[in-house]
């Protein structure tokens, strides 16, 4: 049914896979692929991105009674995971009370929904910040409360938070004094930043308790479009994780997940591309339980030139093109906000919507922000590839 060459840019690669399937997998399939990744990696020099997925590892490992020196060690990394993330979800409980008390709802995202409703073991998925989405016409009164409780927010003074700059992003980062970060949403998805987006995913939430704090969260079928859609991305980090997280959501929840519903969101917010790889990726890698009937219809979809154009760009490493990629990605998701507008609105519009993004002063600083942006973003990608050329070499010493 699927054609696509799942051959980098987002993609795992063929290691990153085996991993994936040790994993995941049960029996045989899973054996075979511990051994044959195994065989292949230095386990004291992974990308992060298989760093990640080691506890995982560990517990499938464990379940298949699998005898190995390195189980020690990943039973190690399991623990200070559990240990880490105790904390996570002690500090979450604390925002959320504070939140709550100020009357803002909140809705838990990505790692801390999965953690509490999917893999309900706090040693399975190793975080780095916390994700929580409040209603936009909260955000103000949620980013207030949070600096005003000593988080700090990432590149932004808290006076930059203006009207117009929530109006253009879907969230923001903040850090404490311990370096804990915080991700605060006020729209679930970055490619939809429009009024009201979100409405169905408030709709469709469901309830759930951290600590005694009662929050809602995402439900089973818009969890598995957030992740499949955030994983169709490249990074520097290699982010297979989400094959992971997605396996997980429809091996606990698989009765819940609502397949219309899944189809009907990714129609609306034009996101069949990714949802269509990502769900293609997982059956033909990892058998998931996905029925041929929704791959069909969702291979089914058309898709606009402009939507294959961003996905090209969401997808593929930069290389040499510095922020191009970063740029069309920005003018594709502001064409999303103004897409009732003409065209010359549009094409006027793109660099006021810049400014608001990237919080400049002025209108005409925007075109010599860019230029750095993108040389910066050069000099990062570069950094990116010098480190994985130095791990392919040492793996092969």
């Amino acid at each position: 049914m699927n054609t696509l060459h799942y051959d980098g840019g987002c993609w795992p690669t063929h290691q990153q896979e085996l991993l994936l399937r040790a994993a995941l997998l049960q029996g045989k399939e899973a054996i075979d692929s511990w051994y044959e990744w195994k065989s292949s990696v230095d386990i004291d020099r992974l990308d992060q991105g298989s760093r990640r997925l080691l506890p995982l590892l560990y517990r499938n490992l464990r379940i298949h009674g699998l005898k190995d020196p390195l189980m020690n060690k990943l039973k190690g990394i399991y623990r200070l995971t559990w240990y880490r993330n105790q904390m996570l979800f002690h500090n979450v409980a604390a925002l959320l009370r504070s939140f709550h008390n100020a009357g803002i709802q909140t809705m838990l995202l990505k790692g801390v929904a999965l953690t509490l409703l999917h893999y309900r073991d706090y040693g399975l998925r190793a975080m780095a910040d916390l994700d929580v989405l409040v209603h936009t016409e909260q955000a103000s009164a949620a980013i207030n409360l949070l600096t005003k409780s000593g988080w700090t927010p990432e590149s932004r003074s808290p006076e930059a938070f203006t009207e117009a700059y929530i109006s253009a992003t879907n969230g923001h980062v903040f850090s404490d004094a311990a370096g804990q970060g915080f991700d605060l949403h006020w729209h679930v998805l970055p490619e939809c930043c429009y009024a009201n987006a979100d409405d169905d995913f408030w709709d469709g939430a469901v309830w759930t308790e951290i600590h005694d704090v009662s929050t809602s969260a995402s439900n089973p079928t818009d969890l598995l479009l957030q992740i499949c859609v955030h994983g169709a991305k490249w990074n520097s980090v290699p982010p297979f994780r989400w094959a992971a997280d997605a396996m997980t959501i429809m091996k606990t929840s698989q009765s819940e997940i609502d397949w219309n519903r899944l189809i009907t969101q990714t129609q609306k917010r034009r996101l069949i591309l990714p949802l269509k790889d990502t769900l293609n990726y997982l059956r033909d890698i990892l058998d998931a339980p996905i029925p041929v009937a929704v791959l069909q219809s969702i291979q089914n979809m058309p898709a606009s030139k402009i939507e294959r154009i961003e996905y090209e760009a969401r997808t593929r490493p930069p290389a040499l093109l510095g922020a191009l990629p970063s740029l069309c990605f920005h003018y594709l998701r502001y064409l999303r906000l103004v897409s009732n507008a003409g065209l010359q609105h549009a094409l006027i519009g793109f660099p006021m919507f810049l400014q608001h993004t990237w919080g400049v002063d002025h209108l005409w600083q925007v075109p010599f922000y860019a230029v750095s942006k993108g040389m910066r973003w050069i000099w990062k990608m570069a950094l990116a590839y010098w480190n994985q050329l130095a791990r392919i070499l040492s793996q092969k010493r």
